[in-house]
């Protein structure tokens, strides 16, 4: 067995644990609002570590998934892809390191681990679609991964992204809680955008 091949099946093994430990908070936790909340908030409190056990386990499928494809790889912007599917990587363990603040916590009075969690997501989420989006690409270009469906992946992933963009701005900081408005939604397309990336 090769190194790609053994890095590849460590991928596909942290992946499958991080979408049961997804599953098992949302068991866990049932008094947590699935549609209204996103998944970082189910690190906070009791089984937490299960949470973080899922990013954790998010990163080393990301990190895995990255060298065991590096070495197929032979256009630059397929090693840029690479390059950024390992960034994603190290944002993944610093949000399973450090947790998210309650959402009530008003921006100057964010702790340190809840701002080292928000600089993971800006820096994940951004890296992943377009690790994801290059690698699609290049990987498409390459007769071997043809048939898979990558971009059409990539634009569940996009179209998640979007959606989860437009309610944020809508219901950012500042702006008066309403029950029912577009923020009852926030949850779904945040579990669709981490659901399409481990299938990607």
């Amino acid at each position: 067995m090769t190194y790609s091949m053994l890095a590849a099946r460590v991928a596909i093994g942290s992946t499958a644990l991080a979408l049961v430990a997804l599953a098992a908070v949302h068991v866990l936790r049932p008094q947590i609002a699935a549609a209204r909340s996103m998944i970082s908030r189910y690190a906070l409190g009791r089984h937490g570590w299960v949470m973080a056990l899922c990013f954790a386990a998010f990163a080393a499928g990301s990190a895995f998934l990255s060298t065991a494809i590096v070495a197929q790889l032979t256009s630059l912007h397929g090693r840029i892809g690479a390059a950024l599917l390992l960034a994603t990587a190290v944002a993944l363990a610093l949000a399973a390191r450090f947790s998210m603040d309650p959402v009530s916590t008003p921006p100057a009075q964010m702790s340190w681990s809840g701002r080292m969690h928000s600089m993971a997501f800006m820096v994940g989420v951004p890296c992943q679609v377009l690790s994801l989006l290059l690698l699609s690409v290049a990987l498409g270009e390459q007769t071997s991964h043809a048939a898979l469906p990558l971009l059409e992946i990539a634009a569940v992933i996009c179209a998640s992204l979007a959606a989860m963009i437009t309610i944020m701005l809508i219901v950012g900081p500042g702006k008066p809680s309403n029950p029912d408005g577009p923020e009852r939604f926030l949850g779904l397309p945040n579990r669709l955008f981490m659901t399409a990336s481990a299938y990607g």
